[in-house]
């Protein structure tokens, strides 16, 4: 009777410990959703921007206070088309420089804290160049993705 009751009493301490493992790994996992964007582009900053505050543009006056079209011949020439009745934009915009700048997305994703993180780099030339541009990056994401946005330079 004896062996029966340890027997019992080991098998229920397993079980327990499993779903206290299982339970504690569930939350220490760190829980990124990855969502979809679209890369803003034939668009440039505005010269008459001095600051720009938030990364988060969320509707046409905004975004036209900051950004001008630049169309382009070709097929690929017109600005990418931007419907802030279901999308909204994080930008990306550096001063003003004489050296040659690219700014590269790498990810969008939401985190346990539902913020959303944009992760990009900076790719920035070692030579100065005869003329000054304006870096920037846009990136255009659904609007049922919205959340405080966290910029993370990689």
């Amino acid at each position: 009777m004896g062996t029966r009751v340890f027997m019992l009493a080991l098998a229920a301490a397993l079980f327990f410990a499993a779903c206290k493992t299982a339970e504690t790994g569930r939350e220490n996992k760190k829980v990124m959703e990855t969502i979809a964007y679209t890369v803003a582009k034939n668009y440039f900053v505005k010269n008459t921007v001095d600051k720009f505050d938030s990364p988060k543009i969320e509707t046409a006056e905004q975004f036209e206070a900051v950004f001008g079209m630049a169309t382009t011949m070709g097929p690929d020439g017109m600005p990418t088309y931007i419907d802030f009745a279901k999308q909204f934009v994080i930008a990306i915009i550096f001063p003003p420089t004489d050296f040659s700048t690219k700014i590269e997305a790498i990810s969008l994703e939401k985190n346990a804290a539902n913020e959303l993180v944009f992760s990009y780099k900076v790719e920035k030339g070692k030579a100065k160049q005869s003329y000054m541009i304006r870096p920037m990056l846009a990136i255009v994401v659904d609007k049922s993705a919205i959340a405080k946005v966290v910029l993370k330079k990689i």
